[in-house]
């Protein structure tokens, strides 16, 4: 599963993570947490269901009795009974449902949170977001009932944000806003990270191709039937729980898949697009603007959207840089973005708002002759900013001098504030005329 790239159920992140697990540093509680978090395990999306029906009817159609790799198929049938009714939402049954996965998602995280969550009911600050798709809202409610209860209604309200270009610099969904992005003005839009993926599939899969042919004479695939055969592994493992599919490649192939689908989300969303950076800071600028406020402005945020929204956000911060540039020609193993690690179904990045107690100062009057006379410094509080992915504790490169590794509250405003003026103002660089800016705080509403 931690090949799948994003096609997977959720996760933990095991690479690069901080030792000591993720309870607070000593003498450290959290006193406001910021989450954005993908929907939960769904089916394919429309185009990806289309072509594994095209290779299913492929199949079919061959009336083959297939070998070798693929002789399981002979009694394989589509892993979905009503496709057109299940595709793009959130799966429902089997023990990788998304349903279940979001529901104890907020069990998990009111058990971390508790007394954050106590003081959202008595301080009447339990709203939460989700873009306006249905597979997130669906998440956004299950995680609602694990979260606050199976009567979440009565206590918190979902705000639905449209996921459309009207809504400016949108903090959730700003590929949808950004509008030189979104219709590919230039090379580098959505699109680019589809033409990596393509350029990377030219190398990897026709040996694929060449070893099932092999096996298989009678019968041909192209590129995109192959891919779709991998693709299979990691959905019907979500729908079913397991997948024969997984076993057709060798571990090399799958990290070669792998390998595809960070190619694709680092160059459509990641660090290697150059509108990324400029999406991702809108949520990043407004988190760190709460974050300064403090638990007054609100204990709890949490925010449900899909994972080409998450990924500009780990662009705008920087915290998996990649250096160089994935190569389309051949796998870079050494390399730090790795998608399955960020965003599998369900995938999560929480900030965590740190108080820790300040060094006090104390001295005595001995020289006065009062040596027992103790005076000390009031106590007081210093905060400090950690990053949780998928249940693992991660350094922010270049701000990593506070407990627990974590990141000086100061350090990092200002860091926010270096990164926007690297990057550009989102109106400039998306093509907006008209005033943009409307949206960035929308987290106060």
């Amino acid at each position: 599963m931690r090949h799948q790239g994003g096609n997977s159920p959720w996760i933990p992140k095991v690479r690069g993570i901080l030792e000591g697990g993720m309870e607070p540093p000593a003498g450290c509680r959290v006193d406001q947490v910021h989450m954005i978090s993908r929907h939960a395990e769904r089916y394919p999306t429309v185009m990806a269901g289309i072509r594994m029906l095209e290779l299913f009817q492929h199949l079919q159609a061959a009336n083959l009795t297939l070998s070798g790799d693929l002789a399981f198929t002979d009694g394989w049938d589509f892993f979905i009974a009503d496709p057109a009714q299940r595709f793009e939402n959130v799966v429902a049954t089997g023990p990788c449902a998304g349903t279940l996965e979001a529901f104890a998602a907020g069990v998990k995280l009111r058990t971390r949170y508790e007394h954050l969550l106590v003081e959202a009911l008595a301080t009447n600050m339990t709203s939460f977001w989700a873009s306006d798709s249905l597979r997130v809202i669906e998440t956004a409610r299950y995680f609602g009932a694990g979260f606050f209860g199976i009567d979440w209604k009565e206590v918190a309200r979902l705000h639905v944000i449209p996921e459309t270009p009207d809504r400016g610099a949108d903090t959730l969904t700003p590929g949808r806003t950004c509008l030189n992005y979104r219709f590919n003005v230039d090379e580098y839009g959505h699109d680019y990270g589809i033409r990596k993926l393509y350029e990377w599939r030219e190398a990897y899969l026709p040996p694929i191709i060449k070893r099932l042919g092999k096996q298989n004479p009678d019968i041909t695939f192209n590129e995109a039937e192959v891919y779709s055969m991998q693709e299979f592994c990691g959905f019907e493992t979500i729908a079913k729980g397991s997948s024969r599919w997984c076993d057709v490649f060798t571990h090399e192939e799958w990290e070669s898949f792998e390998y595809a689908r960070d190619l694709l989300h680092y160059y459509r969303a990641g660090p290697g697009n150059p509108y990324s950076g400029a999406m991702g800071w809108l949520w990043l600028n407004a988190t760190a603007n709460l974050l300064l406020e403090g638990p007054g402005a609100g204990p709890l945020y949490l925010s449900f959207v899909h994972d080409g929204d998450i990924i500009p956000l780990l662009s705008a911060l920087d915290l998996f840089p990649q250096v160089p540039d994935l190569p389309a020609s051949h796998v870079m193993h050494n390399r730090t973005w790795r998608t399955s690690d960020i965003v599998p179904m369900g995938g999560r990045l929480i900030f965590e708002r740190l108080a820790c107690p300040a060094y006090q100062y104390c001295w005595d009057n001995a020289d006065y002759g009062y040596p027992n006379h103790i005076y000390c410094s009031p106590p007081q509080d210093e905060y400090f900013v950690r990053i949780n992915v998928n249940d693992g504790i991660v350094a922010l490169p270049g701000c990593d001098t506070g407990p627990g590794s974590s990141c000086p509250l100061g350090e990092f405003v200002e860091m926010v504030k270096r990164r926007g003026l690297d990057l550009g103002d989102f109106r400039k660089v998306c093509g907006l005329e008209q005033d943009a800016t409307e949206g960035i705080g929308f987290l106060h509403q």
